[in-house]
């Protein structure tokens, strides 16, 4: 009778032995070595920050909130001299959009430029990318206060949903593989856009 308590002992210990011994690893120590739970490489804005109306101007037409609202869009704010770091960053956004496939119709690349030989210098560059002269009441002065508080660089730029919510930034020096993936999965989960 007792070897029988014995050998039952031994195999609770077998199976029950591990479960216990994982479950006090991972939360007898702090969870430090808990995993992360973050599922994204780039920054998020959170809570995501709702756009209001705003009027910017370029190719001869008027874009505003509601035609925002078709895509998603990266948008860049660019300096009056893109120097390095923003053309760096202007082409690895465009190589990720291209990269995207079949789903690169969905993500749109806004410009905003501070004049107007700066547009013009980007068109033979960037052709896919919709550029816009910032304005008094432009995309441009909603988005300041976002990179203010979200963003690291001057070359950085901010994701914004086909509902028109900025959710993301998009570092300048974030590898574009990363940012690849980041889209990757957000398009493949998203039903909007």
């Amino acid at each position: 009778m007792k070897a029988g308590r014995i050998k039952l002992a031994l195999v609770l210990a077998v199976f029950l032995g591990p479960l216990l011994a994982s479950f006090v690893w991972y939360y007898g120590f702090g969870a430090s070595f808990a995993p992360r739970a973050r599922a994204n490489h780039a920054p998020l804005v959170s809570p995501a920050i709702p756009l209001a109306e705003f009027s910017n101007g370029g190719g001869g037409e008027v874009f505003d909130l509601g035609m925002l609202r078709h895509k998603w869009n990266v948008a860049h704010v660019l300096p009056a001299q893109c120097g390095a770091d923003c053309e760096k960053a202007l082409y690895h956004t465009r190589q990720v959009r291209i990269a995207l496939g079949r789903h690169a119709p969905r993500l749109r690349r806004i410009f905003l430029c501070p004049n107007r030989a700066l547009l013009e210098r980007l068109a033979a560059e960037h052709p896919d990318a919709l550029r816009l002269l910032q304005s008094e009441s432009g995309l441009e002065k909603q988005l300041a206060p976002v990179f203010k508080s979200h963003a690291r660089g001057a070359a950085d730029a901010l994701l914004i949903d086909p509902l028109g919510n900025v959710m993301m930034v998009v570092p300048a020096g974030m590898d574009p593989r990363l940012l690849l993936k980041d889209l990757k999965k957000l398009l493949r989960v998203s039903r909007i856009g």
